[in-house]
């Protein structure tokens, strides 16, 4: 089972003039809906952050430890926030913070947002790893030759924001999830940044007692 936590509704991601903000928030719902039925996802979560303005916020992180305390995920992906020589959008990065402490520092623990295990029925949850896709240091390499028409047709379920040129985007793909043939031998990867937890390990709680 995979699921998919959308942080913000993109409402301010486009050139285009006639286009309203509410109009795009409503569009990209159903884009994201699309997209993730084409790669198998069974659930997506719209926290509806207004784009551009994620916050590192008490509610904001709130917010995402429920969804990994309703789901319990052994693994999370997240937009790696830390970049030394190049930027990402705000938002991504504030996302992938988030990700990383809700996983590390607040999900397993009784005490942070009692209200969601006394009031809503919840339990604490341990995630085991999170990989982080868009940095400049990866360390794991995932094979995904066999799922780029996968990925080219998700991505064009993302109409307000993708070419509609399947052959362009099939092109940027290809390239893109080419970059590390001769380092890994293969293809076609995607890749990640591993973070492992820990957060069941003797040497762990003995330091968090």
């Amino acid at each position: 089972m995979a699921s998919v936590v959308m942080c913000t509704n993109g409402n301010k991601g486009t050139g285009d003039r006639e286009m309203t903000s509410e109009r795009l928030a409503a569009t990209r719902v159903v884009e994201q809906h699309n997209a993730s039925d084409i790669v198998g996802v069974t659930d997506v979560v719209f926290l509806a952050h207004p784009d551009g303005g994620l916050e590192d916020t008490e509610l904001f992180r709130s917010q995402v430890t429920r969804e990994i305390r309703r789901f319990k995920p052994d693994l999370i992906l997240a937009v790696d926030p830390y970049r030394s020589t190049s930027h990402t959008h705000r938002d991504h990065r504030k996302s992938g913070q988030a990700a990383i402490d809700a996983a590390f520092t607040y999900a397993w623990s009784y005490q942070h947002f009692p209200e969601q295990i006394t009031a809503e029925g919840l339990e604490p949850h341990r995630v085991e790893q999170a990989l982080l896709w868009g940095g400049e240091d990866p360390d794991v390499f995932v094979d995904i030759g066999t799922y780029l028409d996968v990925k080219v047709d998700s991505l064009g379920a993302h109409a307000s924001q993708m070419s509609s040129d399947r052959e362009v985007r099939l092109e940027r793909v290809t390239n893109n999830s080419g970059r590390h043939k001769e380092a890994t031998g293969l293809d076609h990867a995607e890749a990640f940044r591993r973070i492992t937890f820990n957060l069941g390990s003797l040497e762990w709680q003995l330091l968090h007692r």
